[in-house]
């Protein structure tokens, strides 16, 4: 039996359970991304039931239920109807940490958009002596990573972004990032990465701008001057 044919099978659950409920239970449980790899290893099913589970749960949580399953950061993760969030927002008072820095904006665009980078080349780009600073604080947050060695004298660290950058703005990919071209001259990636900034949580507890909860760092001296 393929999983295609387990996929209608009627009850596919001895406890009169369905796919799509399965499916609902996993993402309610793990409160965070799951991709069609781990879903995969976690039903022993194959990407087409588990493409159809994903839509027929889709479909049933739309009107009036209070849940949302989001397609975000290379995977799928529940979040709560933004229709509650006023209700939601007196249980949760703090779900995100402030917002970035313009400096931490203006490195992380750049990572983004000509990642992998290294700190060197993020300072050419910014016209800084240091960008030392934003690299930490964004390592910390979660946002980026280091991504190997670049193949020149010294062999400097780059950087690159990560999944919890794409949940951050609400990306599914980075081919999701605003194009350069549709803003002025000047510093463009800064412009566009800050467009997506999202405000204080509209989506609702886990909601794909509900994740980054580390603590807001202090304003650093080159903050405090750029």
């Amino acid at each position: 039996m393929n999983d295609i044919d387990l996929f209608h099978q009627d009850p596919l659950w001895d406890e009169g359970g369905d796919l799509p409920g399965a499916l609902e239970a996993l993402f309610t449980a793990a409160g965070e991304v799951l991709d069609l790899a781990r879903l995969r290893e976690l039903t022993g099913l194959g990407d087409g039931a588990l493409q159809q589970g994903i839509e027929k749960l889709q479909e049933r949580l739309q009107g009036a239920s209070g849940l949302r399953l989001l397609e975000v950061g290379g995977g799928w993760r529940m979040a709560t109807s933004p229709v509650y969030r006023e209700m939601v927002s007196r249980l949760v008072t703090t779900t995100r940490s402030g917002k970035l820095s313009p400096a931490q904006i203006e490195a992380l665009a750049i990572i983004a958009y000509r990642q992998p980078v290294t700190i060197t080349e993020l300072n050419a780009i910014r016209g800084v002596t240091s960008s030392a600073n934003q690299v930490k604080s964004l390592m910390e947050r979660q946002l980026i990573t280091p991504a190997g060695r670049k193949s020149v004298v010294g062999r400097p660290m780059t950087y690159a972004t990560t999944q919890a950058f794409l949940l951050h703005f609400g990306l599914k990919s980075l081919q999701d990032l605003p194009r350069l071209e549709d803003f002025g001259e000047g510093r463009l990636e800064a412009e566009a990465l800050a467009a997506l900034e999202p405000p204080l949580p509209e989506d609702g507890l886990f909601g794909v701008s509900a994740l980054i909860s580390a603590p807001e760092l202090p304003a650093t001296e080159e903050d405090s001057v750029e």
